[in-house]
């Protein structure tokens, strides 16, 4: 088999070395007359590293790079340090691999030697290829043609191997209106800074500094990002104007400012990238890298990803060699939904750490604050992308790719309902939602409920106010009827009582009364105690409106089980009369995230996994102590709780959250009906086409009509 490769950037020779390395020949043909000294500074993550590795190419690297011991984050005015993330040999032996910084031009040139020079093609550029059902042709704009059995574009964001297999599509090429000055400054003008090897990183309004020693104590790498509105645009060339640079980061705190004092040149780009595309193979030919995938930088895995295509493409085209498009299908298959997935993060960090409102700000800061509460080693933000080990995935089958939900690709459920339920949840957010931040990720959330699960009759619906919070009611009005207040879910991030109204509405039905739902605040811009205060004053305008706590039911699902439960002991340890009953759905009620569970279930809830989990919860508690039984219930002392209905579905991420909380509720004489519930999803009871919905929700009519001391249904 002989390969032809279109672009001699990291990817495109780091695939014809692992080409080489399974027997299968690469002719690399790139447009630059040499691979000069251009760039700055890369990373090289534990998951491009044991790539290296394999390659045995990972020793020249080392002896060429700086191995950090850390990410530091820091105000850029104050010099606060924000987040810490260990690395070192702390990160070596988490991850499997050192994380190294290097020039990129340095690991170009060690890519590059590892080829024989007649493979390595330069001055050339490709004008046109085409395939039949024997081989591709590539023809190169010097009149030249070189024949092959498979063409990869390795040519970067501007591809024109993507064009010619999808068409003419640079109006898809996507702006981030911010621009990225680079520049390098030897050890010898630094003498005077204290800049450790460690990634020393400052962030301050709508501006970054990612710093860091590429050349042991020989060469600093600086990317420094701005709003694209601070530079003038006809400056946006190679070399930037040193003044403007500096007139964007004056004032800085004092190391910062004299490590930027000391640049004298820099060069300026925007910072652009694509959205995922459906597709990248055509046949014979298919594309990787910044051809298939651009991504912005801030999670430093452009390279990492590039290599990782490498990796795959070498081994399903050894592995199909008979049939290179087979091989060439599967490598997209396992590879898409990854870099999908890492694409859409990569753009979730640079709103993070771009943002520009003060509020804002602050909530970020608590946000990290909160993550190194429950995750010291910072494995919630980095693990999805560091601790992909390639070399074993390729041994998995090729359903076990997580993609955006991270969920495994090819995973099914037993029931056609729930495999719809479960479809469900898994597009509930489009790449877009996520690239977004907390933002996004709301908007998807109202759009996922509101466009499956609408309002059957909006004049059963009533605005209301309790307690000064704004909710909404469901059903007849009366103090002599059950009453349930209700919490949504969504991590205490998301979702509304508008965007609830419809299971609402089921849940009046279900105990033939009325249900109120309460819009309290959330998080990040309003953490901890917000909601719970937003609970305690709804409860309160209810009985001061007359309704008897003896006819109250507090319900939620998910987020909105664990108010549910931590507004119980809040009415208890102030004193207040508790309600007749609780009802937790799915409850997630340890925001420490030690249920097994979370681990257990890795890849199996679309709904739920970790990363989110901790996202969600560090934006709840901030910098409140996370193990709080106001902020978690299950650390709480239940002691005294009215009965509770609890239900939880077996393989789910919370799935501990609930079997602890019924233990040590059953160890407090508490009253606790549990029902497990087998395949199906996370908050099963918001999908009303699913049997165990209908049937949990008679057991809660049943459950009602005990703890409210009415006759049931049935009797009645």
């Amino acid at each position: 088999m002989h390969v032809l490769i279109v672009g001699a950037g990291i990817a495109g020779l780091t695939a014809a070395i692992a080409l080489r390395h399974k027997g299968i020949d690469a002719t690399i043909v790139e447009q630059a007359p040499k691979l000069t000294e251009i760039g700055a500074g890369i990373q090289i993550a534990a998951n491009g590293s044991v790539v290296l590795r394999e390659l045995g190419l990972e020793q020249a690297v080392a002896a060429k790079s700086v191995i950090p011991q850390s990410f530091d984050m820091r105000d850029i005015l104050t010099g606060k340090q924000l987040w810490e993330v260990p690395l070192g040999d702390a990160g070596t032996r988490r991850w499997g691999a050192p994380l190294y910084n290097i020039h990129r031009a340095d690991l170009i040139g060690i890519l590059a030697d590892r080829l024989p020079p007649a493979s390595l093609r330069l001055g050339l550029r490709c004008s046109a290829v085409q395939q039949d059902e024997s081989g591709v042709t590539l023809q190169l704009d010097n009149g030249e043609t070189l024949s092959g059995d498979v063409l990869i574009g390795a040519d970067g964001i501007h591809s024109v191997v993507r064009q010619q297999l999808f068409g003419e599509d640079n109006d898809d090429v996507q702006f981030s209106n911010i621009l990225m000055w680079r520049a390098l400054i030897p050890a010898e003008r630094l003498k005077h800074v204290d800049l450790p090897e460690r990634g020393n990183y400052w962030f301050g309004p709508g501006r970054t500094l990612i710093t860091y020693w590429i050349r042991p104590q020989n060469l600093y790498s600086i990317l420094a990002s701005v709003p694209s509105g601070e530079v003038r645009r006809e400056s946006w060339t190679e070399s930037g104007d040193i003044d403007e640079l500096r007139a964007s980061f004056s004032g800085l705190e004092p190391r910062a400012q004299a490590m930027m004092d000391e640049i004298d040149s820099a060069f300026i780009t925007g910072m652009f990238y694509r959205d995922p595309i459906e597709r990248w193979t055509d046949r014979r030919i298919s594309l990787m890298g910044d051809a298939a995938h651009p991504m912005v930088p801030f999670l430093a895995q452009g390279a990492c990803q590039g290599m990782e295509d490498a990796w795959v493409l070498a081994t399903m085209l050894e592995r199909h060699r008979a049939d290179p498009a087979a091989g060439l299908a599967e490598y997209e298959q396992r590879r898409r939904p990854r870099t999908t997935r890492v694409q859409s993060g990569a753009r979730a960090m640079v709103k993070m750490v771009h943002e520009s409102d003060p509020q804002r700000i602050k909530s970020r800061n608590g946000r990290w604050k909160g993550l190194q509460h429950i995750d010291p080693l910072s494995e919630t933000t980095w693990s999805f992308v560091w601790e992909y080990d390639v070399l074993k995935e390729v041994d998995r089958p090729a359903g076990e790719v997580l993609g955006l939900s991270a969920t495994r690709e090819a995973k099914t459920m037993e029931r056609p309902e729930s495999q719809r339920a479960f479809e469900m949840w898994k597009s509930a957010l489009t790449p877009e939602d996520v690239a977004r931040g907390h933002d996004g990720m709301r908007e998807g959330y109202e759009r996922f409920l509101t466009h499956h699960f609408p309002l059957r009759d909006a004049n059963t619906v009533a605005e209301v106010e309790l307690g000064g919070v704004p909710a909404f009611r469901v059903g007849a009005a009366g103090t002599d009827s059950p009453l349930i207040l209700h919490f949504h879910g969504g991590g205490y991030m998301l979702g509304s009582a508008r965007s609830s109204l419809e299971y609402a509405s089921r849940l009046a039905d279900a105990v033939d009364g009325q249900c109120v739902t309460v819009d309290y605040r959330l998080a990040p811009e309003s953490p901890y105690p917000a909601a719970l205060d937003d609970a305690v004053d709804a409860y309160r305008g209810l009985l001061r409106a007359g309704v008897a706590p003896s006819r109250i039911l507090l319900s939620g699902e998910s987020s909105g089980g664990g108010l549910a439960l931590a507004l119980s002991l809040a009415l208890k340890m102030a004193g207040d009369p508790l309600p007749a009953g609780i009802v937790a759905i799915c409850p997630f009620t340890d925001l420490t995230l030690s249920g097994a569970s979370i681990k257990d279930f890795a890849g199996e809830d679309p709904a739920a996994h970790r990363d989110g989990l901790a996202l969600m919860a560090a934006s709840y508690f901030q910098e409140h102590e996370p193990r709080d039984p106001l902020v978690s219930p299950l650390f709480g002392d239940l002691r005294g709780l009215p009965p509770i209905l609890l239900s939880a579905v077996e393989g789910e991420s919370l799935y501990s959250d609930s079997t602890r909380l019924r233990e040590r509720a059953l160890a407090a004489d508490v009253d606790v009906t549990f029902l497990p519930i087998r395949d199906s999803v996370h908050v099963y009871t918001l999908f009303p086409f699913l049997p165990e919905t209908e049937t949990t929700l008679k057991t809660l009519g049943d459950w009602a009509a005990r703890v409210l001391g009415e006759p049931t249904r049935a009797t009645a």
